[in-house]
């Protein structure tokens, strides 16, 4: 007898396929005959790696489910190497979660008080709702919910039915997530499983019904806890309380633990051992949480200090797709969320998380409007900013006057969508980084019915004053003096751009950037051919077209200037808007040049967003005169919301068309005396631009 005691003998267990050599459990089962691509007759078994009988029916029941799963429901062959990663997987992730509900258990230092076991237990009963139920079907756990019926078919007492609602609504929204989903997937990828919607649901079910029996598994974790002040554990002190809470499934659903497997596949205890069995390799599997990434100990993150050199890829990668602006304001948000990572300790962009982008949310309420604009804010870090910002509040506050601080609502979308592009960027590229969302975060867009009181629309009367500025009738001189009366007028862009912009409302950068290859005639006339060319891009498809050009304009001496120009060499139509040293915008350069003149005619009466206001200007005076919605937006460059009609079967409105609208804008400059055709003089003399300067970080790099 003392010879048998000392050898391993294996003990068979309650369990099926569960057996223990010494203090050690096994898992031993026949591979199923249906596995087509495993040797007949062969067998997997599998260490357990503990000691505890609880733990090892836990893994046992749960790799035997795991079996007849595969048995039943595959869709494609698996080998045996497949199935014994996966049931491998499958030990580990039990033995990594029960050890890690037991120290969590314990963190609070109360073994004996019956609220943390009740907690489990209202924990695994969300999870095993989960696990019956999907993700897709949401429980309301109410009234005549399925959800609530099974729960009182497992005799849960209703008092407790509240908080595995609110566990359960808090796991249903995770399970619904990007990142989940993605874990899911990777761990399907890991053990190269079909990546089919049938798989999936199987992969997460598993998870699910995991934690729910590793959280029902209350015995050991729970010892000293008195079992009478719970309903979900009620009975006499005295009566002996299961270690393993066992759970009722749906009777319309049987677990398939409980199957009956076809007897080739059952081991008799009193049969012979089959030929030889084929010991697995026992090392544990690396230990990975599901819903995280498979990689993440070896995905590369972007550190901070290179955050711009990455957003510069992204500039590149974007190609025509974004013009030089709109690169401009994705460099400017990641110079901004970089500021507000510094300040909260992140190195790179494995640490970023859903709070930081909150705060960068917040950060553009704090700082002042037009930060953008100086060079002294825009070296500022980010609590500097801020403190600018309550600065200029304070001061505002003492003057009676409100303050220009806070981005406007469509900044703030604007700088969240380049966001959204850079972190796509980022995850795109295989770099770490935590799942995120802009909702709640995100300004509304106005509601259609308050867009239109957005915009001023000046009528031709209240645009006409500006047609009486010494830019016409004679300035001093061609420099600070063109404000001022005189005896000179001179052929620019400020010349012949408010006109333009009166009778045609285009946008700003489409006229400031014309080519003077791009003014064309046809049978009816002069006409403006508005196109990508070498000086800028456009915005959109709809914005390529050709436009009439106003009589006005040829009665004042355009085609002479035009003529003019050509002769010298130039390109451009307004070359007096582009700076020799650095890639400017043509648009930006003539609102510096022209608002000053245009605030000193309009006077008190000045509008907001003054030169686009004269596009707003130009589209409401035409539709007073009658003219189709759809025409003015051909005109405009915009797309029109006319339907399917105006979109797919047709084509934009033609010149004689246009012509035709254009007629009905009343003639407001013809105060203008037509005069000479007179140059800039350092246009005439093709010497550079005398306001042209260096771009700040190219001067800073040459000293």
């Amino acid at each position: 007898m003392a010879g048998k005691g000392n050898k391993l003998m294996a003990v068979r267990h309650d369990v099926e396929n569960l057996t223990r050599r010494g203090n050690i459990f096994y898992w031993r089962a026949r591979v199923p005959s249906a596995f087509g691509q495993c040797r007949p007759g062969s067998r997997l078994s599998l260490s357990l790696h503990c000691s505890d009988h609880k733990k090892a029916q836990a893994i046992g029941r749960k790799l035997n489910m795991l079996v007849a799963e595969l048995k039943l429901k595959q869709k494609e062959p698996m080998s045996k190497a497949q199935l014994q990663k996966l049931c491998e997987h499958e030990r580990d992730m039990m033995l990594m979660h029960l050890e890690d509900v037991s120290i969590v258990a314990r963190r609070y230092g109360r073994p004996a008080d019956i609220t943390e076991l009740e907690m489990d237990v209202e924990n695994g009963w969300a999870y095993r709702l989960l696990g019956m139920f999907g993700i897709t079907h949401h429980l309301t756990l109410k009234d005549d919910c399925r959800g609530l019926a099974y729960l009182r078919q497992n005799r849960v007492p209703a008092s407790h039915i509240f908080a595995i609602g609110s566990n359960y609504f808090e796991l249903l929204h995770e399970a619904n997530t990007r990142g989940f989903k993605a874990g899911i997937r990777r761990l399907m990828h890991l053990f190269e499983i079909s990546p089919n919607p049938l798989n999936e649901e199987k992969a997460m079910k598993a998870y699910f019904s995991g934690r729910a029996d590793a959280l029902f598994d209350v015995a050991e974790r729970h010892l000293l806890a008195d079992r009478d002040l719970s309903e979900l554990t009620g009975g006499s002190a005295s009566t002996p309380q299961p270690a393993f809470i066992e759970v009722a499934p749906l009777e319309t659903t049987p677990p398939l633990s409980e199957i009956e497997v076809p007897a080739d596949d059952v081991v008799e205890p009193s049969a012979p051992e089959v030929p030889p069995v084929i010991m697995l390799d026992l090392t544990p599997s690396p230990r990975a949480a599901i819903n995280a990434p498979v990689e993440e100990n070896t995905r590369p993150v972007i550190h901070l200090a290179a955050f711009e050199a990455e957003c510069e890829k992204l500039v590149k990668n974007m190609g025509d797709a974004w013009d030089e602006p709109t690169a401009r304001d994705a460099r400017a948000l990641v110079r901004m969320f970089k500021g507000v990572l510094e300040e909260h300790g992140v190195e790179h962009t494995g640490q970023i998380t859903q709070y930081h982008i909150g705060e960068l949310r917040q950060h553009f309420n704090d700082i002042p409007a037009r930060w953008g604009q100086s060079a002294r804010m825009r070296a500022m870090s980010a609590p500097e900013l801020r403190a600018e910002g309550e600065r200029l509040r304070e001061k505002a506050g003492t003057e009676g006057k409100e303050a220009a601080v806070g981005l406007k609502a469509g900044t703030i979308r604007k700088h969240l969508g380049n966001l959204n592009h850079f972190l796509k960027h980022v995850r795109g590229h295989g770099f770490e980084i935590d799942d995120w969302t802009f909702e709640g975060l995100r300004p509304k867009k106005p509601k259609l019915g308050s867009i239109r009181k957005q915009q001023h629309k000046p009528t031709p009367d209240e645009i006409k004053p500006i047609f009486s500025s010494p830019i016409y009738t004679g300035s001093l001189n061609h420099d600070r003096g063109r404000k001022k009366p005189g005896p000179h007028v001179f052929h620019d862009a400020a010349y012949f751009l408010p006109i333009m912009f009166s009778y045609l409302g285009a946008r700003r950068r489409e006229f400031a950037g014309l080519a003077l290859d791009d003014i064309a005639e046809d049978d009816g006339g002069l006409v403006l051919i508005l196109r990508t060319n070498k000086f800028r891009r456009l915005k959109t498809e709809q914005s390529e077209r050709l436009l009439p050009l106003p009589q006005e304009l040829v009665r004042l001496g355009f085609m002479d200037y035009c003529a003019a120009l050509q002769n010298l060499g130039y390109e451009a139509v307004f070359p007096d808007l582009f700076s020799d040293k650095t890639v400017n915008d043509p648009g930006d350069r003539f609102y510096d040049v022209f608002l000053p003149i245009m605030k000193q005619s309009v006077g008190e009466k000045m509008w907001d967003r003054a030169f686009h206001a004269l596009r707003h200007g130009m589209a409401d005076t035409l539709l007073q005169a009658g003219v189709p919605p759809v025409v003015i937006d051909d005109i405009s460059g915009r797309l029109s919301q006319g339907g399917e009609t105006s979109l797919r079967y047709t084509n934009p409105a033609g010149l004689p068309l246009m012509r035709d609208a254009l007629s009905k804008y009343p003639i407001i400059t013809d105060g203008i005396e037509p005069k000479p055709i007179k140059l800039l003089p350092w246009i005439e003399k093709r010497l550079p631009p005398p306001w042209a300067r260096e771009a700040k970080n190219e001067a800073r790099r040459r000293k």
